[in-house]
C-alpha cells in the first residue's frame, strides 16, 4: 500500500467511542455467562468465580472478533480497522493472539499471583517477628504488594494521558503488539482535528502531580512521627475510653487491636450474641454463604463480610446482587 493510499489513523475521540461500545458489549457477554452458570452451577459458583467469568467473557468477545480478523461491534460502529504501527499493513494472527492473551488473561494471572505473594509474605512476616532484619524486609515487601494496584492504576492513567495527547494506542496491550486504529474510510484532515482530548490528558497529568506532592507530604509526616518516642505512639485503654479517634486501614489492624485490648472489636456472627438484632436468615454473607465476619453494608443496603465485599468491588465496583455502583469508601461496618 503506497503512502498516498494509506488510510488515515483514527483520532482519540473516535477510539474512545469504539472502546465504550466494546465495554458495554463485554459487560453484556459477562451477564449472559453469569446467567448461564447460575442455571448450571448455582449462584454460589457465580459468586466464587466471578473474576474467571469476566475473563472468559472478554476472551470470547475478542476471540470471536479481533482474533479471527473481524471487527468488534464498537469498531464497526465508528468504522475502525486494525493496522500495524506504520499503517501500511494489516496485523497478522500472532499479534492479534498476543493482544487477546495480554488483554483478557494476563491481568487476571498477575492479580492472582500478587494476591498469593501478599498472603505468603504476610504469613512469613507473622512468623519472623523476632528477627528485626527479616521483619523489616518482609514489611517492605508487604507494603509494595499491597500498593500494587494503586501503582498499576497510576501507570494506566499516565498511559491514558499519553493517548489523549497523541491518540495512538488506547491500551498497553495494543501498544505492545503494535495494533493501531485507522479509519475504514477516507476522512478529511480538518474533521479529524475535532474532538481533541488533550485537555483531559493535561488534567490527568495535573492530578498525578498533585498526588505525588501529597505522597511526599505523607512520607515527610511519617518520618516526623517515627522520630517520636515510643511512649508518645503507644495507645492504651485509657485513651480508648476517652474516645480517641483511631485510623483503621485494614482488618489486620482490627485484629491487633482486638488482641491488645479485651474489648471485642471484630464482629463474628457465628456468635449469636453478636448483633442480636439481625435475624438468623440474615446473618450469612451473600458471597461466601457463611456467617459474616465484620458485617458491612453496601450503600444499597445489602450485607456482606468486609473481606468478601472489598475483594469483590476492587474488581467490580458494584453490588453483586443489585448491580448498583459501590465503592470501598461507601461501605459501612455494622456495630
Amino acid at each position: 500500500m503506497s503512502q498516498e493510499k494509506q488510510l488515515p489513523f483514527a483520532d482519540a475521540a473516535t477510539i474512545v467511542r469504539a472502546h465504550q461500545k466494546d465495554v458495554y458489549f463485554e459487560s453484556s457477554y459477562r451477564d449472559h455467562l453469569q446467567d448461564l452458570f447460575q442455571i448450571l452451577k448455582g449462584q454460589r459458583f457465580v459468586n466464587t468465580y466471578s473474576k474467571e467469568i469476566t475473563v472468559l467473557a472478554k476472551a470470547i468477545y475478542i476471540g470471536l472478533t479481533s482474533l479471527i480478523g473481524a471487527r468488534t461491534l464498537g469498531e464497526e460502529y465508528v468504522d475502525l480497522i486494525y493496522v500495524t504501527k506504520s499503517g501500511k499493513k494489516l496485523p497478522r494472527f500472532l499479534p492479534r493472539l498476543g493482544f487477546l492473551v495480554s488483554y483478557a488473561i494476563v491481568p487476571y494471572l498477575i492479580n492472582r499471583f500478587i494476591k498469593y505473594l501478599r498472603i505468603k509474605k504476610e504469613q512469613e512476616f507473622e512468623l519472623s517477628k523476632t528477627d528485626e532484619k527479616s521483619d523489616s524486609t518482609s514489611n517492605w515487601i508487604i507494603k509494595f504488594l499491597s500498593n500494587y494496584y494503586s501503582v498499576l492504576d497510576t501507570l494506566l492513567n499516565l498511559h491514558i494521558a499519553i493517548f489523549y495527547f497523541k491518540g495512538e494506542f488506547y491500551s498497553l496491550s495494543k501498544r505492545f503488539f503494535g495494533l493501531r486504529y485507522a479509519f475504514g474510510h477516507h476522512k478529511e484532515p480538518e474533521k479529524m482535528k475535532r474532538g481533541n482530548y488533550s485537555l483531559l490528558g493535561g488534567l490527568i497529568i495535573i492530578q498525578f502531580l498533585v498526588e505525588m506532592l501529597l505522597k511526599v507530604k505523607e512520607y515527610n509526616d511519617d518520618l516526623i512521627n517515627n522520630e517520636k518516642s515510643p511512649k508518645e505512639k503507644t495507645i492504651n485503654e485509657n485513651t480508648l475510653d476517652q474516645n480517641t479517634e483511631l485510623r483503621i486501614d485494614n482488618i489486620k489492624q482490627l485484629n491487633e487491636l482486638s488482641e491488645n485490648f479485651d474489648s471485642k472489636i471484630l464482629i463474628d456472627l457465628n456468635d449469636s450474641k453478636q448483633l442480636p438484632y439481625l435475624e438468623d436468615n440474615s446473618r450469612n454473607c451473600m458471597l461466601c454463604l457463611s456467617p459474616m465476619i465484620t458485617p458491612s453494608a453496601a450503600n444499597c443496603g445489602h450485607l456482606y463480610c468486609w473481606d468478601c465485599i472489598v475483594d469483590w468491588i476492587r474488581e467490580n465496583p458494584e453490588c453483586p446482587l443489585c448491580r448498583q455502583q459501590c465503592l470501598e469508601q461507601h461501605l459501612l461496618p455494622l456495630r
